[in-house]
């Protein structure tokens, strides 16, 4: 899904350069991608694929964004790595990456 991987990309490329991109902006992605990855919990439970939360940073995205305000910069971009990665594993029990594009 070219959307999906669009977002992969801005997402390790804001983490790449988390010294540089504004606060807003990190809040913006980390939200965007706690957005995408419960449509995508919610689109593998309807296809009957009931997964257990990844433990780690991704299961606790509210949680985060209600101190965001606090947490440091490599903190951040940790993150936002930790999305990037679960959205496309995600993605690929979906069907939406791994495959060869047309």
């Amino acid at each position: 899904m070219p959307v999906t991987s669009d977002f992969v990309r801005e997402l390790f490329a804001a983490a790449n350069q988390i010294e540089v991109v504004l606060p807003s902006e990190s809040r913006r992605l980390i939200e965007r991608a706690a957005s995408t990855l419960k449509d995508q919990r919610e689109r593998l439970a309807a296809l009957g694929n009931i997964l257990p939360l990844t433990q780690d940073i991704t299961a606790e995205l509210p949680k985060l964004l209600r101190h965001f305000d606090v947490m440091p910069p490599q903190l951040i971009g940790v993150t936002l790595i930790k999305c990037a990665d679960e959205i496309v594993r995600l993605g690929r029990l979906l069907g939406e990456h791994g495959r060869a594009d047309k």
